[in-house]
C-alpha cells in the first residue's frame, strides 16, 4: 500500500507567514548603529537650527570683510605714525622741499649771563637798575662764520671823561679788568658762555662821531665811568660795531640815551634818518631805530640802533654796500638787548 503521508515540510498551510531567509554570508548589524531614517529625519538634540546655521553662513563674509578693512586700517595708523616720527626727527632744513631759505640772520653760540658779585642783584631788582657784572661779558659775541676786529690797544693816559679802564672806574668788583669768568645764570636768553669783551675808553666812542665835541661834552655831563665794544665782519659781509657804555644811574645813562639817539651820528655811516623799525622782545630796554638814506637791493647801506638799559647805553651801529638784511639788525638788537635786561 502506497504511503501517501506528505513530508513534513509539505504540511505547513500554503497560505501561512513564512520566515525570512536569513543570508548567512552577511555580518550581523551593529547594535550600536543610527536606526535608518524612515520618513521625517532624526536631528540631533545639539546641533543648530537650521536657521541659525544659515545666518551663520550669511554673517561670514561680513566677519572676513571687517577684518580686512580693520587690518588696513591699523596698518594705515602705523605708517603714518612712522612717517610722522622720521619726518620730526631731522632738521627741517635736512629734508628735501622744506629746506627755508636764509633770511639773512646769523647763528649766534649758545649765549649766558655773566655772575653777579656776592650780594648784588640782577639789574631789574637793583637800585637804579645798576648792571654789577662785568660789562665786556655782557657784549653780544660775534657769530658763527664771523671775523672779529682785534680792537687797538688804548694809549697810556690818553684823556677820558673818567679811568674807564681802571678798577675804581667800575662800579662792581666784577667790572673791572680781568674779570672773565662767565657762568649761567638764571633767566639767562640762552645757555652757554658769552666770550667778554676788551675795554676801550668813553672818549674813544666819541671819537667815532661825526660831532665828536658834542658827545664828548654829553659823556662828561653824564659821567661815562666805563666802555667796551665789539667789531666783527658777518659770514654776508656786514660790518658790526657795538658799544656798551656804563653810566652811574639810569636817570645819567637815560640823558645821553636821549641825546645819542637824535643828535649824534657814527662816522662809518651817511645821514640817518629816524627808522619806523619797532623791537619786539625789549622789555624794560628803551630803543631807537635809524637808517641811513642811501640804499642798495632795497635795503639802507647802514642803520644804527640805540638801547638803553638801566645805566648801560648800547650803540649798535651795522653797515653794507650790498645793503645791511633787516633781519640780522633786528636779531642783533634784540640779542644785545636780552643780555642787558
Amino acid at each position: 500500500m502506497t504511503d501517501t503521508t506528505a513530508p513534513e515540510s509539505d504540511r505547513r498551510p500554503a497560505d501561512g507567514p513564512t520566515e525570512p531567509a536569513v543570508d548567512r554570508e552577511q555580518p550581523p548589524a551593529d547594535p550600536w548603529a543610527a536606526p535608518a531614517q524612515l520618513g521625517e529625519p532624526t536631528l540631533d538634540a545639539w546641533s543648530l537650527p537650521a536657521e541659525a546655521v544659515l545666518a551663520e553662513q550669511a554673517s561670514a563674509p561680513r566677519r572676513a570683510k571687517l577684518l580686512r578693512w580693520g587690518g588696513a586700517a591699523l596698518i594705515l595708523v602705523l605708517t603714518a605714525t612712522a612717517t610722522a616720527v622720521a619726518v620730526t626727527l631731522p632738521d627741517r632744513t635736512s629734508l628735501p622741499g622744506l629746506r627755508t631759505p636764509n633770511d639773512g640772520r646769523y647763528a649766534f653760540p649758545q649765549l649766558t649771563l655773566p655772575p653777579l658779585p656776592s650780594g648784588k642783584a640782577e639789574p631789574a631788582k637793583a637800585d637804579l637798575h645798576r648792571h654789577f657784572a662785568d660789562l665786556r661779558q655782557l657784549l653780544l659775541p660775534a657769530p658763527a662764520g664771523a671775523r672779529l676786529e682785534e680792537p687797538a690797544p688804548a694809549a697810556a693816559g690818553s684823556a677820558a671823561p673818567s679811568a674807564s679802564t681802571s678798577p675804581s672806574a667800575s662800579p662792581a668788583p666784577s667790572g673791572t679788568p680781568g674779570a672773565t669768568a662767565t657762568a649761567t645764570a638764571t633767566g639767562s636768553p640762552a645757555t652757554g658762555a658769552v666770550p667778554a669783551g676788551t675795554w676801550a675808553e668813553c672818549n674813544d666812542y666819541a671819537a667815532g662821531d661825526k660831532n665828536a665835541p658834542k658827545v664828548t661834552a654829553a659823556l662828561l655831563e653824564s659821567a661815562c665811568r666805563a666802555a667796551t665794544k665789539r667789531v666783527w665782519t658777518g659770514p654776508d659781509g656786514t660790518r658790526t660795531e657795538i658799544w656798551l657804555l656804563r653810566f652811574g644811574s639810569n636817570t645819567e645813562a637815560n640823558r645821553f640815551y636821549e641825546r645819542s639817539s637824535t643828535k649824534t651820528e657814527p662816522t662809518a655811516t651817511g645821514p640817518l634818518k629816524r627808522s619806523d623799525l619797532v623791537f619786539a622782545s625789549m622789555g624794560g630796554v628803551a630803543s631807537q631805530a635809524r637808517a641811513g638814506e642811501q640804499k642798495a637791493n632795497g635795503r639802507p647801506v647802514a642803520e644804527a640802533a640805540d638801547l638803553a638799559a638801566g645805566d648801560v647805553v648800547v650803540r649798535i651801529v651795522m653797515t653794507n654796500p650790498a645793503g645791511v638784511p633787516e633781519q640780522a639788525f633786528r636779531q642783533v638788537a634784540v640779542l644785545q638787548a636780552d643780555l642787558l635786561a
